[in-house]
């Protein structure tokens, strides 16, 4: 049989199956005979199998849903100690929960296959729903912390735990009104079109899957029949009817699932207009009181809803309460305990306000044909934004009538005082026409100075910076230049709502400035919190623009961006999984663009740039394959470039600080032939690019770059004064761009970092007071930056690394033969300080869970370093 034949019996076994005997045959002999014939066997079929499993073989032997045993509460899964259980579903319980090692005290929620149900089909789906929840980052949506599995295989989720109420009866206790509701719900829809952005369908949209908090933050939970639309996360999406039915909630669900058809983002947007016309009517749109899924299939896919303002059995309960004065005729009226426990409708005053507007809205959004709704979540919010504004909304027939109605309502006042006064307004006609032109003409001055700082703010970033920058003792003149850019920019936010173009310059203005205060340059001003702070107002600026209709490749390639640089930041403050995740979402973007255009020069350049900054928070992680496996693409993406833009200057720089970082990671691996290699290509590369810039003084920093990763290279091989010649070398040019630039914490931090590595070399020699001049000067120059950015994780790092090697230093000292005894003392009580403070610092880090990997072993020897030094000031004193 072929697949089009089988899907066309499929359909009508379908319709048939939701028919009743008469209309079945009535609807059986309407078709070609063949098909009938089929379809006649697949129901005789279907009827005789109806005691086939009639229930669930946990009910068999005696184990129904309401008296199966608790298994986890008052256990421990992992580090978590299961408190109670606050739910459960057909496939999943969920239990509260909190760290049974205390690293944090918060409730988390924790999320387990039943026992029975771990089926392949069951766990796929369980493993989807982490896969989703690890992708979805947003305010209104519920995140998950951490995950694993069970001692005996049964996988889990842990989640924030959202203590709340589902947004129905939330809005009912709190007594919200019409426009309050609406505004809440359009918080709901930002998550679910957040959601829909990452390519994921919730599917199970309901009132008791949207808790509100006691602040009134909505959170959307349960994405346990969520649906991946990428084809690289498809899991068996074409789940039969009766199978999907069982795991969904028949009331919220649109025609399509109830059909078993493929489900897109319009099944979303149908679910929430069902939860929409509860939360403003009191009722669903459908009567079920079946939970057969045949009849409420029935109902669902026949009945047509009831307007919603037409709902004529509301129970009104006037307050008598003096605590609240009711003014608006939409506020809501408590009600009894019992009616709010029995009577689920809402308690809006008059439902007549419906009329008109919000019901076009809620029945666009209802419509049975998917291409007949709103074509996204963001149109369906977009039009109750309008409602609310007043304006006029797309779910309502555009008439000259209509949108007078809607200018008339917006301007009541206006307009009765206007025909009050139309008798004078026709005398004055002269000056009314005058002052117009007046307004026309102050409007044009005020659209000009607009356009005025608009440019100026463009020019400052863009055009001074990008010169300046290139200068040595520019950081001063450069911080006055953000912190005036900052105003113009912020002002110009303000007024930017309905202009799409002057949001995008926002995004790439706001990055600019975080790429000044602390971006990937080594020249910015080590601002790390302030640049945080830019670039979230540019993730921000440009996620709303990716949200809409009209977002261009363009405005997508700019938001990949931006994941990349706040990723960067929140590596910075130790949170390497989320650096991680960013940068991740930043490539899928690429990579989907490039999709399009293969053989777009400048996809490639920003897809190369995204794999090479990924493979740092990789390495840091201990992922080291993976980080060389993304260095390794970077540096072949940027070789491609170079073969089709020879002539451009970033290519061989770009290709040159690939091989560095691999060649640092090579080294640590003890590949050293490899890494050697790798070091003395990217000095060539950048020996001739200083040829051609000299003055420029991030070439001459390139340059010091690849004789650090030479130096790392020998010092690894035990090549130690090969090892110092390079640092040398390295340290003269960091000197000097530090003397001619003081205020550039980049150059002055990785003059530090070569001050340690050459104390480093000097204890190994033999010579611990040339070692300990060098960190006391490592650890000084360290210190400048702490203060000006206290929240950079890797300045802790730097810091605990240079005390350590200080104390080191102190304690080769005290080891040296013709030291007197009191001598010896003095040298092994600084060595004992600084290695105590040193092992201290290491200690509060990995608690935070921020240390990276190829650190521990460092953190491991000052630790033993330091019981070494106790003993021998032991050993003295006795």
């Amino acid at each position: 049989m072929k697949t089009t034949e089988w899907t066309e019996i499929k359909e009508v076994f379908n319709a048939a199956l939701d028919l009743s005997e008469p209309e079945r045959s009535a609807f059986l002999n309407n078709c070609r005979e063949d098909l009938r014939l089929e379809v006649e066997k697949l129901l005789k079929a279907n009827d005789g199998a109806k005691d086939f499993i009639r229930e669930p073989a946990i009910v068999e032997i005696g184990l129904s849903e309401e008296d199966e045993p608790d298994f986890y509460t008052g256990k421990q899964i992992d580090s978590y100690k299961i408190i109670k259980e606050i739910g459960h579903g057909g496939m999943g319980t969920v239990y509260l929960a909190n760290r049974a090692d205390e690293s944090f005290d918060k409730p988390v929620a924790v999320k387990l296959i039943k026992r029975g149900m771990d089926t392949n089909a069951v766990l796929k789906r369980f493993v989807m729903e982490r896969q989703i929840l690890a992708n979805l980052e947003h305010p209104n949506i519920a995140g998950l912390l951490d995950g694993g599995s069970t001692t005996d295989g049964l996988p889990y989720l842990v989640m924030e735990y959202v203590e709340g109420e589902p947004i129905t009866k939330y809005c009912d206790s709190h007594r919200f009104s019409t426009v309050e509701r609406l505004e809440l719900f359009r918080k709901v829809c930002s998550a679910i079109s957040h959601a829909h952005q990452n390519l994921v369908v919730h599917r199970d949209i309901k009132p008791s899957n949207i808790l509100v908090t006691e602040d009134g933050t909505p959170k959307l939970l349960d994405f346990g029949i969520a649906k991946l639309l990428h084809p690289d996360w498809s899991l068996d999406t074409n789940e039969a009817t009766a199978t999907m039915f069982r795991v969904m909630t028949p009331e919220y669900a649109s025609p399509e699932q109830i059909r078993g058809l493929p489900i897109t983002t319009a099944s979303d947007v149908y679910s929430l207009g069902v939860v929409l016309y509860e939360l403003l009517s009191g009722e669903r749109p459908y009567k079920i009181d079946s939970r057969m899924s045949d009849e409420a299939a029935q109902i669902v896919l026949t009945a047509e809803p009831v307007k919603p303002s037409a709902i004529s059995n509301f129970k009104f309960q006037i307050s008598n309460s003096k605590s609240k004065n009711i003014t608006d005729p939409n506020d809501v009226q408590p009600a009894t305990n019992d009616e709010q426990k029995t009577n689920l409708k809402s308690k809006i005053h008059n439902p007549k306000s419906l009329k008109g507007d919000l019901d076009n809205i809620i029945l666009k959004a209802l419509r049975k044909e998917p291409e007949r709704r709103y074509p996204s979540v963001q149109e369906f919010s977009e039009d109750i934004r309008r409602h609310l504004a007043g304006l006029p909304v797309t779910a309502t027939a555009d008439t000259t009538f209509y949108r007078f109605n809607k200018f008339v309502k917006r301007h009541r006042a206006g307009v009765l005082a206007g025909g009050l006064m139309v008798s004078t307004l026709l005398v004055a006609t002269t000056i009314t026409a005058w002052q117009a032109y007046v307004a026309q003409s102050e409007r044009a001055k005020a659209e000009q100075r607009f356009n005025q700082v608009r440019e100026l703010a463009n020019t400052i970033l863009f055009d001074y910076n990008d010169k300046i920058k290139l200068l040595p003792g520019t950081v001063e003149l450069r911080e006055k230049l953000v912190t005036d850019a900052l105003k113009y920019l912020d002002n110009l936010a303000q007024g930017s709502e309905g202009d799409i173009s002057l949001r995008r310059d926002l995004v790439k203005a706001y990055d600019k400035v975080g790429e000044v205060q602390f971006g990937l340059s080594n020249g910015n001003l080590g601002n790390s919190s302030g640049a945080l702070q830019s670039y979230r107002k540019a993730l921000s600026i440009a996620e709303q623009i990716t949200s809409e209709k009209n977002a261009t490749d363009e405005d997508f390639l700019n938001l990949a961006n931006i994941y990349q640089s706040v990723a960067g930041i929140i590596g910075e403050t130790g949170d390497i999984e989320t650096d991680i995740s960013m940068k991740e979402k930043a490539i899928f973007i690429l990579q989907r663009l490039l999709l399009a255009q293969p053989d777009n020069i400048e996809l490639k350049s920003n897809l190369a740039k995204v794999y090479f900054y990924l493979g740092t928070p990789l390495t840091i992680a201990g992922y080291d394959e993976k980080a060389k496996e993304s260095f390794q693409k970077a540096g072949e993406i940027y070789e491609q470039l170079t073969r089709n833009e020879p002539q451009n200057p970033k290519h061989p720089r770009n290709i040159a600080l690939t091989y560095k970082y691999l060649s640092l990671l090579l080294s640590r691996q003890h590949e050293f032939n490899e890494s050697w290699e790798l070091a003395n290509k990217a000095l060539e590369i950048d020996k001739i690019r200083v040829r051609n810039l000299p003055n420029e003084a991030q070439v001459q920093y390139d340059v010091s770059a690849s004789y650090s990763a030479i130096g790392d290279c020998l010092y690894e091989m035990q090549d130690l004064a090969g090892a110092k010649e390079a640092f040398n070398i390295t340290l003269s040019i960091r000197d000097e761009l530090s003397a001619k630039d003081p205020q550039n914490a980049y150059f002055r931090d990785t003059s530090a970092e070569t001050y340690y590595r050459l104390s480093l070399v000097w204890t190994k020699l033999g010579k611990p007071l040339k070692a300990i001049a060098l960190a006391e000067k490592a650890i000084s120059l360290v210190g400048i930056s702490m203060k000006t950015d206290s929240s950079d994780v890797f300045n802790q790092i730097r810091l605990a690394q240079y005390k350590s090697s200080l104390g080191n230093a102190y304690l080769v000292l005290a080891a040296e033969k013709n030291e007197p005894a009191e001598t010896k003392r003095e040298h092994l009580k600084n060595a004992r300080f600084f290695l105590q403070e040193s092992s201290e610092l290491w200690k509060t880090l990995y608690s935070k869970n921020v240390v990276p990997k190829f650190n521990e072993s460092e953190m491991k020897q000052t630790t033993e370093k330091f019981a070494e030094c106790e003993a021998l000031l032991a050993r003295i004193q006795t």
